[in-house]
């Protein structure tokens, strides 16, 4: 059980296709939970991108802020969501999407929410479920960069290129800061996610950066456009180089939690741990 929050750089790198390959992908046990959230307050792409504008904007981010003022947010969030349908066999009941804003106009009347949305996901996160939060480009700083500061990994999705990688650098550094500076969390929940475009690999992304790839995915156009555009979906797509490559990277992403949560662990806990275990 985790939040992970996906966050991006200029150029669009392919933020949102990397969290819905991952929302499709990720292993669920039964009576879990995946949730999407779009976070982005540049606006959300999935309802005219993947959706195809054929699911209303009546329900999402935006609503849910003004359902919130006059009921409790655990309660106006779960009618918000989406469920995410592909209306064949690997249609899941529990993969749902929180939709984005329709207008970054929206943006400034989200203040005091976000905080409050980054209190949830860690509640929902508490019940088994487990919460992607999808960032855009800018999300992961200002006011919607709490939702960052208290994720449990911070993945920054980049592409194998130089141009990428200069725009990295300057983000990397202000998400070192900032996250060193947020009692009991630190720079160790960030990591990247290479899109396999251009002559730069892991190697280079890792010593340019000096950030660990945690996940690699290939760069795959056509695939990708299923996600981002709404592409004809073809029987194979699930077993898709892009979408096999999302499944996989779904073992380092959760070893990459597992780890950061075991290092956060104060010493005192983990002698209490050790004696639990010992007593069992």
């Amino acid at each position: 059980m985790a939040v992970i929050a996906l966050a991006g750089l200029p150029g669009a790198p392919g933020v949102t296709t990397t969290a819905l390959a991952l929302l499709r992908t990720w292993p669920l046990e039964e009576g879990r939970r995946m949730v999407l959230a779009e976070c982005d307050p540049d606006g959300g792409a999935i309802l005219a991108g993947a959706l195809r504008g054929e699911a209303t904007a009546d329900r999402g981010l935006r609503n849910l802020t003004l359902s919130s003022r006059t009921q409790d947010l655990v309660d106006a969030f779960w009618p918000q969501l989406l469920l995410l349908d592909d209306g064949g066999k690997h249609s899941e009941r529990n993969r749902l999407l929180l939709p984005g804003l329709t207008s970054p106009d929206q943006d400034p009347g989200l203040g005091p929410v976000w905080s409050q949305l980054a209190a949830l996901f860690t509640g929902i996160e508490k019940h088994g479920h487990d919460v992607l939060v999808d960032l855009g480009r800018s999300g992961a700083y200002g006011p919607s960069g709490i939702l960052a500061l208290r994720a449990d990994a911070v993945l920054l999705v980049v592409r194998g290129t130089l141009r990428s990688f200069h725009a990295a650098a300057t983000r990397i550094k202000t998400l070192r800061a900032q996250m060193d500076d947020e009692p009991g969390r630190g720079a160790g929940a960030l990591g990247l996610v290479l899109i396999q475009e251009g002559p730069y690999g892991v190697r280079e992304a890792e010593a340019e950066l000096g950030v660990r790839v945690v996940a690699t995915l290939p760069y795959r156009p056509e695939e990708a456009a299923v996600l981002s555009d709404g592409a004809p979906e073809s029987a194979k797509f699930m077993r898709s180089k892009l979408m096999s490559a999302a499944l996989d990277a779904t073992t380092p992403i959760r070893q990459h939690v597992a780890t950061r949560r075991a290092r956060l662990v104060s010493p005192l806990q983990q002698r209490l741990l050790n004696g639990a275990a010992g007593a069992s």
